[in-house]
């Protein structure tokens, strides 16, 4: 698994991780975590919910770089995250930050925002899934 986490952090270095990296790498640790063999010693129910609303991050914003509609439901989240709570700091995070603009929720729990500048929310969301993985992956080296 150490060899998993050094390739999505160079993707990150390389400035080419994308959501379906860390939805495919997520998917194997809630698999992992069923089956009672936990594939990385340090995973919680927690780190895998901000690894996809991180992922959840990245794909809006690939679906607008696309031109299209982010084809995020409020279903896509409700399936994936536990605590709406941790949604809804991130995207508070990500406004504060001015990361984001334009705001709004609606009733399913889904975040709507614009992206002004794409590049740096980029680099805002992979720093926040770079210190999740050094974290996983400080534990795989003791």
């Amino acid at each position: 698994m150490k060899q998993t986490l050094e390739t999505l952090k160079e993707k990150i270095v390389e400035n080419t991780l994308t959501s379906d990296d860390l939805f495919v790498f997520t998917g194997r640790l809630k698999e992992s975590m069923r089956e009672g063999a936990p594939i990385v010693r340090n995973v919680s129910p927690s780190k895998i919910d901000l690894l996809e609303i991180y992922a959840f991050a990245l794909q809006k914003m690939e679906m607008a770089n696309a031109d299209r509609d982010s084809g995020l439901r409020a279903a896509d989240w409700r399936e994936s995250i536990d605590d709406f709570s941790k949604l809804k700091e991130f995207v508070d995070k990500l406004q504060e930050s001015e990361l984001i603009k334009s705001v709004s929720w609606n009733v399913g729990g889904m975040a709507i925002y614009d992206i002004p500048d794409p590049s740096a929310y980029k680099r805002y969301v992979y720093w926040n899934i770079q210190a999740v993985l050094d974290n996983m992956l400080l534990f795989e080296k003791l």
